[in-house]
């Protein structure tokens, strides 16, 4: 994957950009030009989120409806 800068990418009209430094979680992956932010990073909290929600909903179904 080609290096481009967070300010390089934000000039080009990109959304995304590349370091080809780890994440403060070790993940290579693109960053948001908007935050910064790792993208796996926002994959997988996305997913816990996602997971957490169901788990809930589930619990409440169980008090709810028995």
């Amino acid at each position: 994957m080609k290096i481009v800068t967070r300010l390089e990418a934000a000039a080009s009209g990109l959304n995304k950009f590349y370091t080809g430094k780890p994440c403060k979680h070790g993940h290579m992956s693109e960053r948001w030009v908007l935050n910064g932010a790792c993208v796996q990073c926002n994959v997988e909290r996305v997913a816990k989120q996602r997971r957490d929600l169901i788990k809930t909903m589930k619990a409440a179904q169980e008090v709810a409806y028995g």
